[in-house]
């Protein structure tokens, strides 16, 4: 099953939180555990609340959470910088899975920074992103850099988004790759797309979405044709900027043992992934539509 947000869903519900939530108040911060939050907010017509998990996901919720009955170290240090301050601005930075909500604006902003890979983050920082409090110590990779109390948040450390891979480039890496592996699990790595949209893009551009590497001489025949699916997923990635569209829960179907000789067991439709698009690879499978992505997110 999906756990993680991709880039690909991590811009898509960004831009729906910025179109719907925008201007709202903070009224209080929960935690959930040690690594799931609450920030609820308010304006005089509406309420809405975000949920963060570090390493995982973020979306707003209408889900009834369990709180903790006395709130971390973490919520309360949140509460006493955010409470009150308006949700002014969401940002992905640069093309890697950290989003910095800011609240509040000028001097008297407050970032969440959001870590959605690997183990995870969360970093309350101010204006000059100053680190105030976080889930966890750490040293950024490659960097002499600490990710601590009192140092500075490296958000010019964002990996920038990329030109469109080259031929040449592409070419370089399936050469590289083992006899067999599947094309969308070789190129994930170097691509910001995720593998599901690699291999709906394949399918999109007439290659199985399972496609193998075979040998050097496939390689080159077949390379220009994974190009074009990769140009395809460009297209995607972009509708995710401003994104206005739906969500989709693609479930798995599964049968319970039966209990009468000779018939068929109960059908059971569980939840298997979500996704801002109905990619190719799930157009048959039993899925649920929802207004919007962020709804998705929250089933």
């Amino acid at each position: 099953m999906k756990t993680r947000f991709t880039t690909v869903d991590i811009r898509a519900v960004i831009a729906e939180i910025n179109a719907n939530y925008i201007g709202m108040r903070v009224n209080n911060v929960y935690d959930i555990d040690n690594k799931t939050y609450l920030i609820r907010l308010q304006k005089p017509d509406s309420k809405a609340v975000l949920l963060i998990e570090s390493g995982t996901r973020f979306h707003s919720t209408d889900f009834e959470w369990p709180k903790n009955m006395m709130p971390s170290g973490f919520a309360m240090k949140c509460r006493k910088h955010l409470k009150g301050r308006r949700l002014t601005q969401v940002k992905q930075l640069g093309i890697d899975r950290i989003v910095d909500i800011q609240f509040g604006s000028d001097e008297a902003a407050y970032h969440l920074i959001v870590e959605l890979y690997d183990r995870g983050n969360i970093i309350l920082a101010d204006h000059e992103y100053t680190i105030l409090n976080l889930l966890r110590f750490r040293t950024a990779e490659a960097e002499d850099v600490k990710i601590a109390v009192r140092e500075r948040y490296p958000v010019e450390s964002a990996r920038p988004p990329e030109p469109l891979i080259t031929l040449d480039r592409l070419s370089e890496i399936l050469s590289k790759a083992q006899h067999g592996e599947q094309v969308k699990k070789v190129l994930n790595p170097h691509l910001p797309y995720g593998a599901t949209l690699i291999e709906h893009s394949l399918m999109a551009a007439g290659l199985p979405g399972a496609l193998k590497v075979d040998s050097q001489a496939d390689v080159a025949e077949v390379a220009p044709k994974i190009l074009e699916a990769l140009q395809l997923a460009e297209t995607y990635l972009d509708k995710t900027e401003k994104f206005s569209g739906k969500g989709y829960i693609i479930q798995k179907s599964e049968r319970k043992p039966s209990l009468a000789p000779g018939k068929p067991g109960e059908e059971l439709l569980t939840y298997d992934e979500f996704h801002p698009f109905l990619f190719a690879q799930h157009a048959n499978s039993p899925h649920l539509e929802f207004e919007t992505f962020d709804k998705a997110g929250t089933t």
